[in-house]
């Protein structure tokens, strides 16, 4: 019984070390493959990035999940919805000088 409680505690362990080695390979493909802005990106790409910054900061106040996750999360959120409100004001610019 403490043998296979032992084992479980040990793939527990393993199982958290790969989310967190995921989670910050996600993280870094954010920093780096984040589009720059461009006028082709559309007011459905702003939404989509909102939505995917709004998943972060959910997912940031997770209870139980580490401080250094959180705080990648938060960046991340605030990365995409930076990205966001620069594809709307490029549209709103661009609306205006029609």
């Amino acid at each position: 019984m403490t043998e296979t409680l032992e084992t479980l505690r040990a793939e527990n362990r393993h199982l958290r070390d790969l989310v967190i080695s995921l989670g910050a390979m996600l993280l870094r493909e954010i920093a780096l493959d984040l589009p720059k802005p461009d006028l082709s990106a559309t007011v459905a790409d702003a939404g989509h990035l909102v939505q995917e910054a709004e998943k972060c900061f959910r997912c940031a106040r997770m209870p139980g999940l580490r401080p250094e996750i959180a705080e990648g999360l938060e960046v991340a959120g605030n990365e995409l919805m930076t990205r966001a409100v620069e594809i709307e004001t490029m549209r709103q610019r661009e609306d205006r000088n029609k």
